[in-house]
């Protein structure tokens, strides 16, 4: 069961926003597709962590302003106790396969499993955490 108590979610990935904010054509669509979709749509805190901390190196209260108001249509799902755990058992396989990929990656993706959502992504890491411990995710 999701935590999010409205059965499976969509959770989106940091480059999915970037896209977003960039105005990439295929992002704008599945934004559009999302919203049309009617399921329970999240911003995983990690997500918040390393995009916020980029808009805070380059200082631009522009792009700032822009994330705050696009990150309000997105219920937060947090990096808790059992997405924290989630995320370890996906590191865990991935270390003995020998496919490293980055800590917050694998936060994101732990939140993503734990909760059983769809995760909205065009980062490649991605596509070999899912081969490798079965999450779900949806490319634009």
């Amino acid at each position: 069961m999701s935590r999010s108590g409205d059965g499976l979610g969509i959770t989106v990935d940091s480059n999915f926003i970037i896209h977003v904010l960039r105005s990439d054509p295929a992002a704008l669509a599945k934004a559009k597709q999302i919203d049309d979709g009617g399921q329970a749509k999240f911003l995983s805190t990690p997500v918040l962590y390393e995009i916020s901390a980029g808009l805070l190196f380059t200082g631009s209260r522009t792009q700032a302003t822009a994330f705050r108001a696009l990150a309000s249509r997105f219920a937060s799902l947090p990096f808790d106790e059992a997405a924290a755990l989630k995320a370890a058992e996906i590191r865990a396989e991935l270390l003995r396969l020998g496919r490293a990929k980055s800590h917050v990656d694998i936060m994101i993706a732990g939140v993503a499993l734990e909760g059983s959502h769809v995760l909205v992504t065009r980062d490649r890491d991605f596509k070999g955490i899912a081969e490798t411990v079965g999450l779900n995710v949806e490319a634009y």
